[in-house]
């Protein structure tokens, strides 16, 4: 039987997937929440994409703009970079 340090979720999300389906579900444009954060739509696209992770900055906009706790999307971030590097320490010792 596993123990709990033993067992990893099978798939992490990054935080900007749960953004953009957010963004989508209160039908807004990825302008106007760019806008509202204060941030260039360059800047959401790269986060909702998951080429830029969220800092508290960032969530603190998210937060400020939306109404979403940025505790909600500094967690999410957090476990997502604990887990990928935690499955990639391991493949590169399985690969050794």
């Amino acid at each position: 039987m596993k123990t709990a340090n033993e067992i990893t979720p099978q798939k992490t999300y990054h935080p900007g997937i749960v953004l953009g389906e957010e963004i989508d579900y209160r039908q807004m444009t990825k302008k106007e929440v760019a806008a509202a954060m204060k941030v260039s739509p360059t800047v959401l696209s790269e986060l909702i994409s998951g080429k830029r992770n969220f800092s508290t900055a960032i969530a603190i906009k998210i937060e400020q703009a939306l109404g979403i706790n940025a505790l909600f999307f500094l967690s999410m971030q957090m476990r997502h970079d604990y887990y990928s590097l935690k499955k990639e320490l391991k493949n590169l010792k399985n690969a050794a």
